[in-house]
């Protein structure tokens, strides 16, 4: 059986997972440092260890509330070949593993225009919906720029 390992993490009461292969590192909030003009969800940009990186609040641009105040949130930092970015979280929960056959496509019917969610998949008695953040990211940089 093939398993994948994913990063489990919360907005508001529900459970979201990216692959461990996307997410650089985990962080404690740090309050960005506002762009002019930009757009509601990007909340400004950081720097970290002499990089400057754009945070987004992952919550608000998918339509989920925040049950956690900014400074009680952390930062998943996501690289990939588009740059760096970082999402903020009510809370980083676990790394677990997923078989892949027991991720379930969704039906893009109702959830157009969500081309980033993978899947969802059961764990232990929860749901939880897979998020390819790299894609998502992609995506918003296309609404930014167009």
């Amino acid at each position: 059986m093939v398993e994948e390992q994913f990063v489990v993490f919360n907005i508001g009461k529900q459970k979201y997972a990216v692959p461990i292969k996307q997410v650089n590192e985990i962080i404690g909030y740090t309050i960005p440092t506002k762009i002019p003009f930009s757009r509601e969800y990007i909340l400004g940009v950081i720097n970290l260890r002499g990089k400057i990186i754009s945070i987004i609040n992952l919550g608000e641009k998918i339509g989920r509330e925040s049950e956690k105040r900014n400074d009680e949130q952390e930062i998943i930092i996501i690289e990939d070949r588009e740059g760096v970015f970082g999402a903020t979280v009510d809370e980083v929960e676990d790394v677990i593993r997923i078989p892949k056959d027991s991720i379930k496509n969704i039906n893009y019917d109702v959830y157009n225009g969500n081309e980033y969610i993978i899947g969802i998949a059961k764990k232990d008695n929860y749901l939880v919906v897979i998020l390819d953040l790299n894609l998502f990211w992609r995506k918003c940089l296309n609404e930014i720029y167009n």
